[in-house]
């Protein structure tokens, strides 16, 4: 059977609208700027994405056992519930404590899902024998995040213009959507391995990563270039301050980067057809790197074209990466497995977006994405490079 004929189960139609509503966070293009009105410095917003990407790291693990274990639709509703009382936290703001707590708690709730929904649209092809779909169906799925994304983004943007609080209010009708759309969800059967405590589980997934070279390159190679990357998308609208961009262009330049994310992960599965995954990873990160370097020299408008270009890299290599993860791992293990990726991306976040928050208040925001973008251009390849040529 083609492509074109495949006719997909309701679960992946309901993940397609549940990811593209997640995207619509109303305040994504002016949270720095939110938290800076509150805590003044760049380090001071660093330490508040730090906390949250410690806290994502911490729960990670666990949450993607607690999925495996007890379900994938279940613990989907959970994590909508405390998401949305995350962002009626952040709204209430205020000072540093409020912020750290709201940084906690989206944590625990993003760490609730990663893993999660990937796990149960696979094990959904699985059940029917079409997982040779996943890649390219999770090219779409991890594009529409990007467009829900860009819609907020833009709205966001205008609703900034009457308070910086109004975006994040407003944010609380997309995930009340997200909610009711996880309960429409159906379990897909998956091998669960009932025999085993939550310790235990959590422990035979982390050996398994551990003996596996393909899952130990795809980590190192991910870490550098994911969390240095996430650290810069994070602190982007200081970077833009810094370089005269009027704050109108905040909420476009956030949607033109959702959208080349976008383009990128729909792309990535016939891109990766035609060169291969692994070369299609290395010259993505290189590429990638050569952008943000280009946009720390560049001036004027031409700074928001380069740096959000770059988006179109991060979202070719994702669901490539992505792949490769899932064709190691055991359906019985995978949210788990899922979740130690992130777990590892999430702790380098922890680690680098102080660096970068630490370089820019030591140096200039220039400066410090310039040697971030740097950083991931020397090293992620070398460890990219010893990926298996499948």
């Amino acid at each position: 059977m083609g492509e074109k004929k495949f006719a997909k189960p309701r679960n992946i139609y309901l993940l397609y609208t549940i990811t593209c509503l997640q995207g619509m966070m109303f305040f994504l293009p002016i949270l720095a700027l939110y938290f800076q009105q509150t805590l003044f410095t760049a380090q001071n917003v660093a330490i508040i994405f730090a906390v949250e990407a410690i806290a994502a790291a911490i729960f990670e693990v666990p949450t993607g056992a607690v999925a495996d274990l007890f379900g994938r639709k279940r613990t989907m509703i959970l994590a909508s519930g405390i998401n949305i009382l995350s962002i009626a936290t952040l709204f209430i703001g205020g000072s540093m404590w409020m912020f750290v707590i709201y940084a906690v708690i989206s944590a625990l709730a993003n760490a609730l899902n990663s893993g999660t929904d990937t796990a149960l649209m696979y094990d959904t092809l699985k059940e029917i024998k079409k997982e040779k779909y996943y890649k390219k169906i999770s090219g779409i799925h991890m594009a529409l995040w990007p467009v829900g994304a860009a819609v907020g983004s833009i709205v966001g943007g205008y609703l900034a213009t009457i308070s910086l609080q109004t975006p994040v209010l407003y944010s609380l009708i997309p995930y009340t959507l997200v909610l009711l759309l996880n309960f429409l969800l159906v379990e897909p059967q998956y091998e669960r391995q009932t025999d085993s405590t939550f310790n235990g589980h959590i422990i035979e997934s982390i050996k398994d990563v551990l003996h596996n070279k393909q899952l130990i390159f795809i980590l190192l190679g991910g870490i550098v270039a994911w969390s240095f990357g996430e650290s810069m998308q994070l602190m982007s609208q200081l970077f833009f301050q810094y370089k005269n961009i009027p704050i109108i262009w905040f909420g476009y330049a956030e949607a033109a980067g959702f959208t080349m994310s976008s383009l990128g992960f729909y792309f990535s599965h016939h891109i990766s057809e035609r060169f291969g995954n692994k070369k299609t990873i290395i010259v993505s990160v290189i590429v990638l790197a050569l952008l943000i370097i280009s946009a720390t020299l560049a001036k004027g408008y031409m700074v928001l074209v380069l740096f959000e270009l770059s988006s179109f890299l991060f979202g070719l290599r994702s669901p490539i990466l992505g792949h490769l993860w899932n064709e190691e791992v055991e359906s019985r293990k995978r949210a788990t497995t899922n979740s130690i990726n992130s777990f590892i991306y999430q702790l380098g976040v922890a680690v680098f977006v102080p660096l970068v928050g630490y370089w820019s208040d030591l140096f200039s925001a220039g400066t410090a994405f310039l040697l971030s973008a740097l950083i991931i251009l020397f090293i992620s390849p070398i460890f990219f490079s010893f990926l298996k040529n499948n």
